[in-house]
């Protein structure tokens, strides 16, 4: 009996594994396109397909986009992991990846290409590399990372630990992350953490869906402090794959990183509030729901410069609701510098609305 209950246990979660979604492209005006699901995790489905048959199946489909990298400069090697996400062979990957390299080879399934570094994204810890290849190459469908679920089934893909391509298992664990890559490193809000095992080597892969779809890039493993900064088991994180299609798309474009205004630092080229906000408390409310509250604001920033206040609840950008951090960072992603939007704010228990003109990173 108990063999049975079990067996039907199996069989009831496979049904909810499988599932199809349509699918959507942006195109850059080189006709590059990146495809798009509008469904993510496990949807109702009359499949007998076990957990492990879905597993199997969601590693095989991602597989063939998911790359090793090798950049190489006066330091040394660095070896990561990168995903395919236009046929022409457009390349996204973690900025730490190649930040230090001055020329790149890419392993894939139809062999070993010469790199091109076409931009980089530090403050968001992304970057695009371009291999070209004589037949279209097999590409990732990004999931809509905004619709993932603590407890959703996830597979991290990528090259850890110079093994060559491997796959680890396990669930979302939290939303919403805020990870400090220490020093010279990146400070990344709203990330996935995952339970799945992120090693070295594993930056700039895929943490995938049970549909193959691309959730989230994998960027940091977490450390522990009580044993001398060793690797964390099972708290891994990723960047949200909605953010970083916004970043790639800008990339590709040929309009993320530019000098401005004649100087020689790079901007990010998409729309930077600065403020530093985390999801407000119960305890915190004061007349309102929902939103995030301003924590710190950037000196000279948009929100200053706005006459924003730190202890500010930001609950509505435009028309656009804000629940949490992740929502400001997926609206504020739809945003170009130099845009005006109307933020609204609760401030000691009044709502209030103030114009911003969006700066850049």
């Amino acid at each position: 009996m108990l063999v049975k209950l079990i067996l039907f246990i199996a069989t009831l979660m496979a049904g909810l594994m499988s599932h199809t979604g349509a699918a959507s492209t942006s195109t850059t005006p080189g006709g590059d396109s990146i495809t798009t699901t509008t469904t993510t995790g496990a949807q109702p489905s009359n499949s007998a397909a076990t957990l492990e048959q879905s597993v199997e199946a969601a590693v095989q489909h991602a597989q063939p986009a998911v790359v090793e990298i090798t950049a190489s400069g006066n330091g040394g090697t660095e070896q990561g992991s990168g995903t395919i996400i236009t046929s022409s062979g457009y390349i996204l990957t973690n900025n730490h990846v190649v930040a230090d390299g001055s020329s790149y080879q890419v392993t894939t399934t139809a062999g070993t290409f010469t790199a091109t570094l076409k931009g980089t994204d530090a403050a968001d810890d992304l970057a695009v590399l371009k291999i070209s290849s004589s037949k279209a190459l097999p590409t990732i469908t990004f999931a809509d990372s905004s619709k993932a679920q603590v407890g959703e089934f996830v597979v991290a893909m990528g090259n850890p630990l110079g093994l060559g391509q491997s796959a680890t298992f396990g669930i979302v664990s939290a939303l919403n992350r805020q990870v400090d890559e220490g020093q010279n490193g990146a400070s990344l809000s709203g990330m996935i953490q995952t339970s799945a095992p992120i090693n070295p080597g594993n930056s700039g892969g895929a943490l995938i869906d049970l549909s193959g779809n691309l959730v989230g890039i994998p960027t940091a493993g977490a450390l522990d402090p009580e044993f001398g900064n060793t690797p964390a088991d099972g708290v891994g994180f990723a960047i949200p794959a909605n953010r970083a299609k916004t970043v790639a798309d800008q990339i590709m474009r040929g309009g993320t990183i530019s000098p401005s205004g004649g100087s020689t630092t790079p901007t990010s080229g998409h729309a930077y509030l600065g403020v530093f906000v985390q999801d407000v408390a119960p305890w915190m409310m004061q007349g309102i729901d929902h939103g995030v509250i301003i924590v710190q604001l950037v000196p000279g920033g948009a929100a200053a410069n706005a006459g924003l206040h730190v202890s500010d609840v930001i609950y509505q950008i435009d028309s656009t609701p804000i629940n949490t951090v992740q929502d400001l960072g997926t609206y504020l992603g739809t945003k170009s510098p130099g845009n005006k939007v109307t933020v609204y704010i609760n401030r000691n228990g009044s709502n209030q609305q103030v114009t911003v003109t969006l700066g850049s990173r």
